[in-house]
């Protein structure tokens, strides 16, 4: 016996549009309560605390954008790394990357060895000629 799917299945989270915020803050300037406001537009009464939770303290209707992660090495750090890679192709992956330790770049030893095999595998494709 399989249960209908239908019932089961939730619709997945979105994020509110501009719109349907700016008619939630909207409404809630008119002194419309969160439950009206809730049944009116069809959205949970916490959703609409939260936008108005948002927008009372922070003073946005929009939602703020997010950072995201870090990354592991920055643009400058991967071409300080380049720049020793082709000044000194024949010295140890190990003293290369404890010069980028003494100047004060800190990067583990994998993430070096990921970006020191990613340099070599390009720098050996761009010199081979294409050959159909």
């Amino acid at each position: 016996m399989t249960p209908p799917t239908s019932s089961i299945t939730k619709p997945k989270r979105q994020e509110l549009d501009a719109f349907i915020r700016g008619r939630i803050i909207g409404q809630w300037e008119k002194d419309t309560t969160y439950g009206e406001i809730s049944k009116a537009l069809d959205i949970p009464k916490s959703t609409v605390g939260n936008v108005v939770k948002a927008f009372r303290d922070k003073g946005v209707s929009k939602p703020l954008t997010r950072l995201g992660r870090e990354p592991k090495v920055t643009k400058r750090t991967q071409s300080v790394m380049v720049r020793s890679f082709r000044s000194e192709p024949f010295v140890s992956i190990a003293a290369q990357h404890q010069r980028l330790v003494d100047v004060g770049i800190s990067i583990c030893m994998t993430t070096f060895l990921l970006l020191y095999s990613e340099h070599i595998l390009l720098s050996t494709l761009l010199k081979r000629k294409y050959r159909p």
